[in-house]
């Protein structure tokens, strides 16, 4: 690298590192919004984000930047082992941003916090029809943001590369066709194997206090920093970072039944430790960050699912689950078990066992597509919802509470978010496969409550990498292989077929 290039790259580091601090204050607001926020705050509160999205994309998108990029490229940066990475991904970044209207940016931001208000009632009162207005116009927005960015053939295909690098439709359909396919092979079998099980065995009385007591005891063994973060609770359970030592994750409460609580104060501890993971000497830089929504989501469901639901696990957990609640001491570790892994298919997504899970994900990313790509109006999203849910589950959909109202994702414009669930459940599975096959250990260690070396896997292998590599470069130098069903067909069957 020249002197010029490297002087470039000092100036990168200091304006990426002023564009964090704004990002972050946004990060903090966001998360007051869905968790202190009053109700006649939330206007201002739109303001605010409004104008500090759109300061964030003024200063990112100067014309500066591109003159520095240029210069590192010209001069050798892009060879160098950690400057290389991070002036990729500023290119990368810089070049979608500076296609964007900072009129749109601003609308965005703000028109999504309004919607979230509008979302929350609809979704109290399952009327589609207070929602709709402001979804149509999230929707024209984001379909102009694709238009902006037309990064990719098709405006949903660009939205969703902003989420998972490379992630096509082309991929994905006979992806979830296969899986959609398996998993109706395997249903029957998971159904029998745990209907013996009543749905309401853990059907109690678990007051909130002792759950969140619960919740904190095994969220620190696991390996959460409450040094560096924070469990609130919020109506739609999520992970914040506003600082990279402060990571905040929240839940909700159900006090009739214990583990609906835990086992998504574990899955937001997944994304919360990848996040407390990364490289703290590369804040605000993508050698800092998160590399895509599919290898975050591994984290969570890894840490929710492979580790969360095993016997293993609650071999050893269990009995501290009956000091925090002696009446649980009634169920059998065995029923308890199956009551936990019981396999059912149910109306809300984040309730659903692992059988089913994928096919709500199939269910969004058919109706956001056809959202995006103008096969679907707004207006028909209830009913359409409704026939596909019935043909996926053999359920017919009580109200729009328990249909299209019940994420939150759309609200906030996030449309190509869905389907880096169902990626992230399959890398979770693969990945989880890998860390048990170079460190035969681990099975040891996690029987006996000890988690240090997953995580040290999962660190080394994911975390510690921030944006060096592509999604699919990662899963392959830390599997040896591109992200696959294979892995978590296997797991399920394991689990849920007869021996």
């Amino acid at each position: 690298m020249n002197a010029s290039a490297k002087d470039a790259y000092r100036k990168l580091l200091a304006h990426s590192q002023e564009l964090g601090l704004i990002a972050n204050v946004v990060n903090l607001l966001q998360w007051d919004e869905d968790t202190n926020l009053p109700p006649r705050g939330v206007e201002y509160r739109a303001e605010q984000l409004s104008y500090l999205v759109g300061l964030v994309h003024s200063k990112g998108t100067a014309p500066e930047i591109g003159e520095w990029l240029q210069e590192c490229e010209e001069g050798g940066a892009q060879g160098d082992i950690d400057a290389g990475p991070n002036i990729r991904e500023w290119r990368r970044d810089y070049d979608r941003q500076l296609k964007l209207p900072a009129r749109l940016v601003q609308e965005l931001a703000h028109t999504s916090s309004l919607a979230r208000e509008a979302w929350l009632e609809a979704r109290r009162t399952a009327n589609f029809a207070l929602f709709q207005p402001k979804l149509t116009r999230i929707v024209e927005l984001c379909r102009e943001k694709a238009d902006a960015w037309a990064t990719c053939p098709s405006r949903y295909d660009t939205l969703l590369d902003s989420y998972e690098q490379d992630a096509r439709t082309a991929d994905l359909r006979p992806l979830f066709a296969d899986l959609q396919q398996r998993i109706a092979t395997l249903l029957p079998a998971a159904i029998a194997r745990t209907a013996s099980t009543p749905a309401d065995l853990l059907k109690g009385n678990y007051p909130e206090a002792q759950q969140a007591k619960l919740n904190r005891v095994i969220s620190e063994a696991i390996g959460f920093d409450f040094n560096a973060g924070r469990m609130d609770v919020s109506p739609h359970p999520f992970c914040c970072s506003p600082g990279p030592r402060d990571v905040r994750i929240t839940t909700r409460y159900d006090e009739t039944n214990f583990t609906s609580s835990l086992f998504g104060v574990m899955h937001e501890c997944g994304h919360a430790m990848y996040d407390q993971g990364l490289p703290a000497d590369r804040v605000a830089q993508p050698l800092g960050e998160a590399v895509s929504l599919g290898i975050h989501e591994s984290q969570s469901r890894l840490w929710e699912n492979q580790l969360g639901r095993s016997a293993a696990f609650w071999r050893h957990w269990y009995p501290t689950a009956i000091e925090f609640f002696p009446s649980v001491a009634a169920v059998p570790l065995d029923s308890f078990l199956l009551a936990v892994n019981r396999v059912e298919p149910s109306f809300i997504r984040v309730d659903a066992d692992e059988v089913t899970y994928n096919l709500h994900i199939l269910l969004r990313f058919e109706m956001e597509h056809a959202l995006i790509e103008g096969k679907l109006s707004v207006a028909d999203l209830p009913d359409a919802w409704n026939t596909r849910f019935e043909e996926l589950f053999g359920l017919k959909v009580p109200d729009d509470g328990k249909g299209c109202l019940q994420d939150i994702h759309w609200c906030s414009g996030g449309f190509g978010y869905f389907p880096t669930y169902t990626l992230g459940t399959l890398n979770a599975a693969q990945l989880f496969h890998a860390a048990n096959t170079q460190v035969p250990a681990l099975a040891g260690e996690i029987a006996s409550g000890h988690y240090a070396g997953l995580r040290k896997w999962l660190n080394t292998n994911v975390h510690a990498h921030g944006r060096r590599y592509t999604p699919q470069e990662l899963m392959r130098l830390a599997t040896g292989e591109s992200t696959n069903a294979r892995y978590f067909c296997d797991y399920l069957e394991e689990k849920f077929l007869p021996a």
